[in-house]
């Protein structure tokens, strides 16, 4: 019987923020953007958020690293 690995929850969290994120209008893909997702993901994937200690929107940004200009 083959082992199934299961995927790491913080990877698969990023992995969906990062989804959302680049599905939003191209022109939302930027700093005051990720300000915009941040509320957004707050009211409607408040489980997405990142979970670690300290600023949540830092952590976000560094989440969204590479995908905004």
């Amino acid at each position: 019987m083959e082992k199934r690995r299961l995927k790491d929850p913080e990877a698969v969290r990023r992995t969906r923020v990062r989804q959302l994120f680049v599905a939003r209008p191209y022109g939302e893909q930027t700093e005051t953007g990720i300000l915009l997702f941040y509320g957004w993901l707050g009211k409607r994937y408040p489980e997405l958020l990142p979970s670690e200690p300290g600023d949540a929107y830092q952590h976000l940004k560094l989440d969204l690293e590479g995908l905004y200009k």
